[in-house]
């Protein structure tokens, strides 16, 4: 049989597989990335970038192409709880969402999951990926050095096999790699079933033309009293979700319909129509020894917020660096442990403010009265810090899970601010500057030669910025910060001579300084 070796083979082109296989590629590991599917996804489905999932992106180099990709219309977004399309607005979610502004340099995107999959396949592409489509992964086996994965071409049949150093499941909900691990799911479960119906009509006189359109539909006199209405890429090219049943024939679904527009004689054309089941599940580890969980392999939630398809690129985007660090010898494999200890909880929380959205939209009391509430957008999104993982603790501040993105602390775990630093060459704002590298903050004379000279030694990239005052970044005016790849504040201190050691730390180097 065939054998081919890999640093790091991915199973799953959707929006997880090829934004690790985008962010590997930044870092100069070309991972081989194998698709069941003939390509990338032809239709909408998901839609929308949250900031964060923006300023990943920019990183990647793929941030335009992805606002570029914002469907027909005015370039804005109705979001509404209504009667029907034509009727009673309940609660306008845009006019009540906070400003993200404060919080980001990036504004949403809008692009639907067919044209980011087909944006970050090219981007990977060009970084060195190889992309295989109509390929599926038979059956794997790891050991202590690496993963042996069996692949069948669905182009012929024929198999053959490929051993990497590491394998990324990144292979839906339906994959079957979790399941071969034995990786049991928590979480509520079955939500509720529901069918997307693709039809045709002519509803920009009632719907408006803003590029993205969503309302989220209550009204008794459809199935379950409540069901979606949402745009998609093509002018005139609408989605209606609701309440599944087999029973129903075309008649009823063409009755829903009209009901959830508002209008008795709409006139319109059904493309087609797909059911499947809304849940909420996260996996009870995310790491097996070699192979890493990413995406709904990882997480699945209900699409209620629009977080399921970032929450799955930024998966990518924390895994791909400490990927590359390892592999590039940089890191000590122990880095890769915290992935799961960084990623999982903050899973655990997504999956359950969509899933408490759902129970406020589709009127879903008894899942509403088990998840409680959603917690406040911003603070979800930009409030999340870490409690443990690849960073250095500061004992001076107390250590919560959400923090007031209002309030930053700055703290190591968290992200680093939305703030301005005077620079000695000018204003600085650390959110802007992220990219394939650690960054340093320091006000010490010798702190950019100290931190250069320190990046040299470990034979890691980094660039290094004098300031005037780290305080608009939560730390001592006089201190120095250490940012990671990501953006996560790594140390914070007042000897830029203690770099060396805080590396040792955030990369798990700790037994190069015990034999020091």
């Amino acid at each position: 049989m065939q054998r081919e070796q890999v640093d790091v083979l991915i199973v799953g082109a959707g929006l997880a597989g090829l934004s690790t296989a985008m962010f590997l590629g930044l870092h100069d590991i070309t991972p081989l990335v194998v698709e069941r599917r003939q390509s990338t996804s032809i239709l909408p489905k998901a839609r929308g970038q949250n900031p964060i999932t923006m300023e990943a992106l920019r990183v990647a180099g793929v941030a335009e192409a992805i606002y570029a990709a914002i469907p027909p219309g005015k370039p804005a977004i109705t979001s509404v709880v209504s009667e029907s399309m034509t009727g009673k607005v309940f609660h306008d979610h845009v006019a009540n969402r906070p400003d993200f502004s404060r919080f980001s340099p990036e504004r949403p995107g809008m692009a639907s999951q067919a044209m980011t999959e087909a944006a970050f396949a090219e981007r990977a592409q060009a970084l060195g990926t190889e992309i295989r489509f109509n390929t599926f992964c038979e059956e794997f086996e790891q050991d202590d050095e690496g993963v042996t994965v069996t692949l069948r071409s669905l182009d012929d049949d024929s198999l053959y096999q490929v051993r990497a150093k590491y394998l990324i499941a990144a292979d839906g909900i339906r994959g079957k790699i979790s399941k071969e691990l034995g990786i049991d799911k928590h979480g509520y479960g079955f939500l509720k079933a529901v069918t997307a119906v693709r039809f045709k009509a002519d509803l920009i006189d009632v719907a408006g033309d803003n590029a993205m359109v969503v309302h989220y539909i209550q009204n008794p006199n459809i199935p379950d009293g409540a069901g979606v209405l949402v745009s998609t890429d093509f002018v005139g090219e609408w989605v209606a979700n609701m309440s599944a049943d087999p029973d129903r024939d075309q008649a009823g679904t063409e009755e829903i319909i009209r009901t959830m527009v508002g209008i008795p004689d709409l006139d319109f054309e059904i493309i087609d129509s797909t059911s499947y089941d809304y849940a909420h599940q996260i996996a009870d580890k995310f790491q097996e020894g070699r192979i890493f969980l990413t995406g709904d392999a990882a997480h699945v939630m209900p699409p209620t917020g629009g977080q399921g398809g970032n929450t799955a690129v930024q998966d990518g985007y924390y895994l791909g660096w400490k990927l590359a660090a390892v592999l590039k010898g940089q890191a000590s494999p122990a880095l890769l442990d915290t992935y799961d200890v960084e990623r999982r909880p903050y899973a655990e929380v997504v999956c359950t403010w969509q899933a408490a959205n759902l129970a406020e939209r589709r009127r879903m009391d008894e899942v509403g009265e088990v998840l409680g509430k959603p917690m406040d957008h911003a603070t979800m999104m930009f409030g999340y810090s870490l409690m443990k993982g690849a960073f250095v603790p500061d004992e001076s501040v107390d250590a919560v899970e959400f923090e007031n993105p209002a309030a930053p602390t700055g703290r190591p775990g968290a992200r680093v601010p939305y703030a301005e630093l005077e620079g000695t060459d000018g204003p600085l704002q650390p959110r802007t500057l992220l990219g394939p590298y650690f960054m340093v903050f320091t006000v010490a004379d010798n702190g950019v030669e100290r931190a250069t000279t320190t990046a040299k030694d470990f034979g890691i990239p980094l660039k290094a910025f004098g300031v005037k005052s780290v305080a608009p970044l939560g730390a001592k005016p006089s201190a120095t910060v250490l940012v990671r790849p990501d953006g996560v504040v790594a140390w914070r201190g007042d000897d830029p001579t203690d770099i060396a050691r805080a590396l040792r730390t955030v990369l798990c180097r700790e037994r190069e300084l015990a034999l020091a």
